[in-house]
């Protein structure tokens, strides 16, 4: 039976209206304070770790048999024409139209990477309740997008794809700062010493009249000890409590003048070292990159962490509370991150070669716990916006050097396998083998293409309760997906754009989300008349490709902005144009994807 044009717009539109529902509801919270960056950044991380792992396991087994290796072939074919066309139109702008020098590398990463997992899930997943597609044409599209997800996450991290937005940041000089930190530290130390002369004559005259004191209630104590014991002990208390009074006021007072004195030795270093920085700050003091104070750097990062939590906790937060959170570097390039790993994994190293006892079983395993989490390749399966180019050349050291110096390659392929350890990565690895071995596949669902094997007591296979358990917690990965994407967006600002980079900005998502979907129709057509598919059996999947071509740029685009920006960099430029291109793509989109959708379904595929 043929649906009317109306039937079909209107079934296009009813999944945007629900998509910006929820994306509306992610902007409120992170306005009204309630999402915090904080939090954000955490549910991002369980997202990545733990949700969407489990979507990907659990479509791709019940929906991907043995017989669809061929598409799985065209998905990564489809995908790879995507990011390439992207990739070719935002080169074209960032060549002829202007774009600050500071961001080349961000416009070709903002128009390669869509936003392929969340967006086309949701509108699947609206539209499969019968009217256009079944519920099972509805599971099998969203495998479909998994599988265009591995190849986005394959692209961007294995391939090393986050260069292109990492290469656009330039930090202070190394041996500069160094100079400059030494200087600093000698300064400090001068007048710092002053100081403490200066406490030290107040304490020597504090002793003197502390012994006088003492001398003079001894002889007093000696003359009436005999007259009355008693009275004598009540005035020795109240000699020792006033001359405790005493020595606390004169102890307090002292040390407020020391504070007040190494406050004002460190506002004048702090002005030195001012005057001496070659980029601007946001904060007086810059970080140092001496291994000496890396403490301090901590200890500074931890407290302004700490501040935005106490008193941005219930008030809207803004770009710069992203930048203060997500930020793995300082002004210099001093992976901050990594520091910090090699503090915990000393603290597991401390006790290594201790006979492990029954006392200290828990310390034992608590320096398990602290290895792991200190590890770097803990920090790069369990995030997405910590890596740089040093884990690439850090990659492959623990192998012998002669093979890195035969084989420069050896770290990018070592690299590349590190990245295939993400939680995704591997749970579609796999879900795809475990969905191309009938046999296997038997063990968690059951099919008409599965072999009939023995099942459990409850008639279902004997593995169904690791079915069970992904899909009940992959179906949170979504909306957790877009109220993120809203909270993200509810906080970025436009500020002083560079002149005439709004023309840029503007071209390159028209060309993304209008002529691009074009292509894709041809490419869709270009594949039923070289019969590699057919419009009756494999609809779903040229669905899948078709509304692909038209998505907005990855909303990870501004994550890793964040963590290659210092947190001291008082005009960000690379954040402000990341702000605005992201923010003009999705109003663009609530009327480009419905009118794709709408045209494909009823010229394309005749519904």
């Amino acid at each position: 039976m043929s649906i009317t044009l109306g039937a079909v717009i209107w079934s296009s539109v009813k999944p945007i209206i629900k998509i910006y529902l929820i994306i509306g509801s992610g902007f409120l919270l992170a306005r009204m304070g309630i999402l915090t960056v904080e939090a954000t950044k955490s549910i991002s991380n369980i997202v990545l770790t733990l949700l969407l792992p489990c979507l990907s396991f659990n479509k791709i087994v019940a929906n991907i048999e043995d017989q669809d290796i061929k598409m799985v072939g065209i998905i990564c074919l489809s995908s790879v024409l995507i990011f390439g066309t992207g990739l070719f139109f935002a080169w074209v702008i960032s060549k002829t139209m202007p774009v600050p020098k500071e961001w080349k590398g961000g416009i070709l990463a903002g128009g390669m990477f869509p936003n392929i997992s969340d967006l086309p899930i949701a509108y699947l997943q609206t539209m499969d309740q019968g009217f256009i597609f079944s519920e099972e044409e509805g599971e099998k599209g969203v495998a479909n997008v998994i599988i265009f997800l591995a190849m986005f996450l394959i692209c961007v991290f294995n391939l090393g794809g986050f260069r292109l937005i990492e290469s656009d940041f330039k930090y202070n000089d190394v041996e500069n700062a160094i100079t400059e930190s030494e200087s600093t530290i000698t300064n400090d130390s001068n007048e710092t010493s002053t100081s403490v002369s200066y406490t030290s004559n107040i304490h020597t005259e504090k002793q003197s009249l502390d012994k006088a004191r003492d001398n003079t209630n001894e002889k007093s104590n000696d003359s009436d000890r005999s007259k009355n014991n008693s009275e004598s002990d009540l005035e020795n208390e109240s000699l020792d409590s006033s001359s405790a009074a005493g020595d606390l006021s004169l102890r307090t007072t002292s040390t407020s003048d020391d504070i007040d004195d190494i406050n004002r030795s460190q506002g004048k270093s702090a002005t030195r070292r001012r005057n001496h920085t070659p980029m601007p700050l946001r904060e007086k003091n810059p970080r140092t990159i001496s291994r000496v104070t890396l403490p301090l750097q901590h200890t500074r990062r931890n407290s302004v962490t700490a501040s935005i939590r106490s008193t941005k906790s219930l008030q809207a937060q803004d770009m710069n509370d992203l930048i203060q959170i997500y930020s793995n570097v300082d002004q210099y390039g001093n992976d901050i991150n990594a520091d910090q790993s090699q503090n915990l994994g000393s603290l597991g190293n401390a006790n290594t070669g201790k006979v492990i006892t029954t006392e200290n079983k828990t310390n034992a395993a608590r320096t398990v716990l602290d290895r792991i989490r200190g590890s770097n390749l803990t920090r790069i399966l369990t995030s997405d916006a910590t890596v740089s180019r040093k884990d690439i050349e850090e990659s492959g050291k623990s192998l012998p050097k002669w093979l890195h110096k035969k084989l420069p390659i050896t770290k990018f392929i070592v690299f590349f396998l590190k990245n295939c350890l993400r939680p995704c990565s591997m749970a579609v690895i796999v879900a795809l083998t475990i969905a191309f071995i009938p046999w296997v596949k038997a063990l968690f669902v059951t099919t008409k293409h599965t072999p009939h094997i023995r099942q459990a007591p409850d008639r279902q296979p004997a593995l169904s309760f690791i079915m069970d358990f992904t899909a009940y917690v992959g179906a949170a990965s979504v909306p957790f997906g877009l109220i993120l994407l809203g909270a993200t967006l509810g906080r970025l600002k436009i500020g002083k754009l560079y002149p005439g980079f709004w023309r840029s900005a503007v071209v390159l998502v028209f060309l993304r989300q209008c002529i691009m979907p074009i292509f894709g129709v041809l490419w869709c057509d270009r594949l039923v008349k070289a019969g590699w598919v057919s419009w009756e059996k494999d609809k779903m999947l040229l669905f899948v490709i078709a509304i692909s071509w038209a998505l907005p740029t990855m909303t990870t685009l501004i994550y890793f902005t964040a963590s290659y920006t210092p947190p001291e960099l008082l005009e960000p430029i690379q954040m402000q144009c990341v702000s605005f291109f992201l923010m003009i793509q999705y109003p663009l989109m609530v009327v480009s994807l419905p009118f794709l959708v709408s045209y494909f379904l009823k010229v394309q595929m005749k519904v």
